[in-house]
Order: structure tokens, then sequence, then C-alpha cells
């Protein structure tokens, strides 16, 4: 009795294990070798972009570089790299006083890794910390509000939410509270929260 009591305790130990593993797996964010993009740069309005096919051309041709824009004071706008027609490394925006207003990581066309947006007020504060699989949402996002308080804490996996749902008033107090597993929720949900993510939209019901 005593063997077998030490064989199903090993026996659940193990897929324990297991489960551990394919969840780990799940969450894990793809990784690419980095891409170099060549240093040449253009300006923006000189190039073509294929809604169709997500391309961008210079001449009929797929453009590789830097596509740059600018206000009209002549300071530089935005910065956006470009291989082989498709968005590649790093996209960066400023704001009219020169401040970074997002940094954004894309990789063949797609958003992946982390999109960063701040304030444009003079304490120029991170409200926004996004992360992406291939396109999708996938990891921890996190928002705060423009004086600095933290506002939500989402996970993701590939687009679909997974795991603890948190959202808090501006005075820190907590508003949403669940967990969403197995396409259900679990725990406090308030049908206001209607997340927003910018590029991805996370919609809550009742």
């Amino acid at each position: 009795m005593r063997n077998l009591m030490c064989i199903l305790l090993i026996q659940l130990i193990v897929s324990c294990g297991q489960a551990s593993k394919k969840d780990d797996k799940s969450l894990k964010q793809e990784t690419f070798t980095r891409l170099e993009v060549p240093s040449s740069t253009i300006d923006k309005s000189r190039l073509v972009y294929d809604n169709k096919i997500s391309i961008w051309t210079l001449d009929g041709e797929k453009f590789s570089g830097y596509a740059l824009t600018y206000f009209p004071d002549g300071t530089i706008k935005q910065k956006m790299g470009i291989l082989e027609g498709r968005k590649q490394n790093e996209t960066i925006d400023w704001y009219p006083d020169g401040q970074v207003k997002h940094i954004a990581h894309y990789h063949k066309g797609k958003l992946h890794g982390e999109k960063k947006t701040w304030s444009a007020d003079s304490r120029h504060l991170l409200i926004s910390h996004l992360n992406y699989n291939s396109g999708k949402l996938h990891g921890v996002q996190k928002k705060w509000y423009s004086t600095g308080e933290l506002f939500k804490v989402l996970n993701m996996n590939m687009g679909k939410e997974e795991g603890i749902q948190k959202a808090f008033r501006e005075n820190g107090d907590l508003f949403a509270n669940y967990e969403a597993k197995d396409g259900r929720n679990y725990g406090l949900k308030r049908a206001f929260l209607c997340v927003g993510l910018e590029d991805e939209v996370v919609q809550y019901e009742n």
C-alpha cells in the first residue's frame, strides 16, 4: 500500500511539472534573429504604401532603409525602419518639442516585442507598455494614468486574455480583479472597464 501511494505521488508531481512546462511554453515570446535595416534615409512622402499587400515601395521597388517624417518647422516627427517593403525593428515617433512619443518594434511588418508610449506633458511619463508577439498582444500589458498612477495590468496570450487582469482607480483603489482562464472569467469584473490597447481592443462585458 505504501509503495502504491509513493507511485501515485510521483505521478502527480510529474504531471504537475509537465502542466507547468506547457503553460510556460504557451506564454513564451517567439524570438527572431534581428534583421539589419540599411542606414539610408528617405522622406516618407516619396514612398507608396500598398494596403492590399502591406508593402512600402519606391519607384515600384520594395524599399529598405529609414522613412522620415517632419513637423512643419523641420524637426523630426517619425523615423520608421523598413526592410524589403515591410516595417522592421524600431519605429520612433516624437512630439513637436522633441520628446519621444512612441517606440515600437516590428518584425517583417508585424508588431513584435515592446511598444511604449509617453505623455505629452513636461513630465514625459511612461503611460503605456505593451508587449507583442507576431502582431498580437502577448504577455504583460500595462497602462498608467497621465498623472503616473497605475491604471491597468493585463495578461494576454496571443491576443486573448489569460491569467490575472486588474484595473485601478486613479486614487489607487482596485476597480477590477479577475482571472481569465479557458475562455471564462473568475472574480470581480466591471463592464465599464472596456480596455482599448491601441492596436488591439479587448472588450469587457457583463
